[in-house]
């Protein structure tokens, strides 16, 4: 067991799998695609320290859609979208923060100001432009921070991508004077076109150096674009993911030898505490797709799934998506989000106050899942490891090191670094042993050949480092102990930039040694190489090396391995069928259920069918809704139980108006209830995982939804209620398409108090359609 610093940020590119070919040239030099975690899920050593979300109070209580990186000063800078900071708060032109161990942070200003923010629309000073979901990255030798671009102008609507670069993260951030992807068009139906929503970009850098840019949101769908070299313009023409109205916020992690496409789901970032908008993925060995979920689902399409990463799971926390990854020094990853308190869910008005969390992230079985499947934490958890045997990000002397003649401290925009003149090593004071983590940034001198690098147990002919070598093109891993010695190479890109920097990365542990070279430590690796060492030869001071060339280095850590070897959660156990509370509707309809208005339903052969009318229960108290659907509700027992049923309506290929739908909800009134229902809405099918809250100031109540797949017109759904130990019933989600094989999803929370009712509906949210729909139940059954 042991752990190993990091490096942090973004996208957190890292870990293992040869995604380059290795060439063996000694004793061992193998290759494994997975990765060994070193700690059990409950194994929490005393130096972890203990974090509770929100992680930025008292310095914002806003900062939705983040993104992070670690700069090359020791600090971790994270990026959000544009509003204030607290209520009553001018705009700032999205936040930047910033923190030594992701758990406290500090302000560190707006990206720009009124007199610095771009203006490509063309119109007046006060034209309502937002600046949305930002993405930090280091390309080509600066900072570079994408954007949305969104002007609300409905006679000439801007969504595009921007970009500002800068030589530090803090900034000056100047805009680039281009949109990277500029305004596009889609057909929402023959004959009619909008202007795509081109927002929430997400950069990736693949092992051949290309570069590209994931975007989209409702109104368009997740696409990809190849960019050109410098990472500033598209190169080529967009590939749709996914379909036009279900995913945003994509997020993509190299791993293993698959692209992880993460992204949040439509229906309910930003509606307060009625929010779901949980994070899925899928993935592909195509940075281009086509992505599929665990089960082989495709994310693309009207019907596309998803595999859940990270849920509401019925605490505080609520809107848990857009989603960035950061690593800590000792190599466990954590999941970087935005999430509402449910108990005070606006920041001014109906503006959702979206705070800043963390979740640690696990990989099982070959797929990421937040806090092994149980979600955002509330109370005091085990947070990052930032604590190192060594951290220099060389803003002072060289008091940590051994120094020879030929090195020396130098200063640029992003800060100090230090430089040696040619074939020299700087050696630590500091010594390690067992299972550790060493990474740094290194930046060759211009010129031909030589190479640089860092080398962990730098002590005699012991030690394995790993270089950057120009003459060679490659990353070489090289060394070891006694006879159990390794040379391993990987192809360096083409286009690689030897004289910018790039971080290299070294985990050692269990005698094997898995070396990585990025541009900036996130998860999106350029070359990497795995193979065995000697367990010891790892053991002594680090050393920063040079041979045949001059080079700089700047934050180096090194610490222990330590990343929790994680179970998922166990599923729900659903308990014994219990035919006193469930109904096959065989002899009809008992005197159990009752109707809240005019019957609505027929019996026949077993079957309820449920003619779908222009009725509705969202936004009740808008003027335009009509009346309210009736429902057919029975009371249920306290305590554990789980309702479950099979709906079918009919969609076929068809794109009904409105917003038909059916199936299960649990109803306190007709402005609090949460319901989990088979339904369409423009061009995709759906489950919809729905809450809807009471009116917070007195007009209408506030609905939002998770727009959960796959799906099919007959959908077998679940709701399994438990009681909180505060008292809030607590409703939780799952799907099937067959009714043997179920997937659950997150937890929906009504107050405390009277329990609700449990019922089936169905309703319309617009006018009929001219093919009247009919919602078929068969049966209502109930485990316990």
């Amino acid at each position: 067991m042991s752990a190993h610093p990091l490096h942090g940020p973004r996208s957190t590119r890292r870990r293992l799998l040869i995604t380059a070919p290795v060439m063996a040239l000694a004793v061992t030099a193998g290759v494994t695609t997975t990765r060994r975690a070193a700690m059990a899920d409950d194994d929490v050593e005393p130096e972890a320290p203990t974090y509770t979300n929100p992680v930025m109070t008292g310095v914002t209580e806003n900062f939705a859609d983040p993104t992070i990186l670690r700069g090359r000063d020791g600090y971790w800078y994270a990026y959000a979208t544009n509003g204030p900071r607290f209520p009553g708060d001018e705009r700032q032109l999205m936040m930047i923060t910033r923190s030594t161990d992701l758990i406290d942070w500090e302000w560190v200003g707006p990206v720009f100001t009124p007199e610095t923010m771009p203006t490509y629309d063309g119109k007046p000073a006060e034209a309502n432009r937002q600046f949305w979901a930002p993405e930090i990255a280091y390309v080509d030798g600066q900072y570079v921070l994408y954007y949305s671009y969104v002007v609300n102008d409905p006679d000439d609507p801007w969504r595009v991508i921007g970009a500002a670069t800068a030589d530090h993260p803090a900034g000056p951030w100047t805009d680039t004077g281009e949109v990277v992807v500029g305004n596009e068009t889609w057909e929402v139906r023959p004959g009619e076109t909008q202007v795509r929503n081109n927002i929430d970009p997400d950069l990736l850098t693949a092992p051949d150096g290309t570069r590209y840019l994931y975007y989209g949101s409702v109104q368009g769908g997740v696409r990809v674009v190849r960019l050109a070299d410098d990472g500033l313009t598209a190169d080529g023409d967009p590939v749709q993911l996914t379909d036009a109205h279900r995913y945003e916020a994509a997020y993509v992690v190299h791993r293993d030898g698959y692209y992880y496409l993460m992204m949040s789901v439509i229906g309910g970032c930003c509606a307060g505490a009625a929010s779901g908008y949980p994070v899925m993925v899928g993935r592909s060995e195509d940075p281009m797709g086509p992505f599929v979920d665990r089960e082989g689902h495709a994310v693309d399409g009207p019907t596309g799934g998803g595999t859940p990463v990270l849920s509401p799971n019925g605490n505080s926390w609520v809107s848990t998506g857009h989603n960035a990854v950061a690593t800590d020094l000792s190599g466990q990853d954590w999941i970087v989000s935005h999430a509402i308190d449910r108990a005070k869910p606006y920041v001014e008005g109906r503006q959702s106050a979206r705070h800043l969390v963390l979740t640690r992230l696990d990989w099982i079985d070959g797929w990421p899942v937040g806090n092994a499947g149980k979600g955002i934490p509330d109370g005091p958890e085990p947070g990052p490891r930032t604590a190192a045997v060594l951290a220099d990000a060389f803003e002072a002397d060289l008091s940590a090191w051994d120094v020879p003649e030929g090195w020396e401290t130098r200063t640029e925009a992003a800060g100090g670094y230090v430089h040696t003149s040619g074939t020299q090593r700087l050696v630590s004071h500091a010594e390690i042993a067992g299972d550790i983590r060493l990474r740094g940034t290194v930046r060759l001198d211009p010129g031909d050949g030589g190479r640089a690098g860092l080398v962990a147990g730098a002590a005699g002919r012991n030690g394995v480092s790993a270089w950057i070598d120009r003459a060679e093109g490659r990353l070489v891993v090289e060394g070891g102990k006694g006879s159990h010695r390794v040379h391993a190479t990987a192809p360096l890109p083409a286009a690689f930039g030897y004289d910018t920097w790039h971080e290299i990365e070294i985990e050692v542990t269990d005698g094997r040694i898995h070396a990585s070279v990025t541009e900036s430590g996130q998860y999106d690796p350029v070359a990497e190489i795995e193979a065995t060492i000697h367990p010891a030869a790892a053991t002594g001071p680090v050393a920063l090396a040079a041979e045949g060339t001059g080079a700089d280095f700047d934050d180096v850590t090194v610490a222990p391995y330590r990343v929790v070897d994680a179970e998922m959660a166990p599923t729900p156990e659903v308990g014994d069928f219990a035919p006193d509370l469930s109904t096959d509707f065989a002899d009809g309809i008992g005197p159990e259920w009752d109707w809240t208005g005019d019957p609505a339903g027929t019996v026949d052969g077993g079957d309820l069918s449920v003619d779908i009318t222009s009725a509705t229960l969202i936004d009740r108290r808008r003027p335009d809704e009509g009346e309210a659907p009736s429902l057919l509700l029975r009371d249920m027992p306290e305590g554990e139980w789980t309702a479950e049923t099979t709906v079918t309506i009919p969609f076929g290929s068809s794109i009904p108006y409105g917003w038909p739908q059916a199936g299960l909800i649990a109803y306190g009134n007709d402005d609090d209830w949460a319901a989990l229902a088979y339904t369409t809405r423009e061009s995709r099918r759906f489950t919809a995982f729905a809450r809807q809250v009471p009116p917070p100031d007195g007009r209408e109540a506030v609905y939002g939804h998770a727009a959960l797949g796959p799906s099919r017109d007959t959908m077998h759904l679940r709701l399994r209620h438990t009681v909180a130990d505060n008292g809030e019933h607590l409703y939780r989600a799952a799907l099937s398409l067959d009714g043997e094989h179920w997937q659950w999803h997150g937890t929906r929370t009504l107050p405390a108090g009277e329990q609700p009712r449990i019922g089936l509906f169905a309703m319309d949210h617009a006018e009929a359609n001219d093919e009247p729909l009919t919602a078929t139940f068969d049966g209502f059954r109930v485990y316990r």
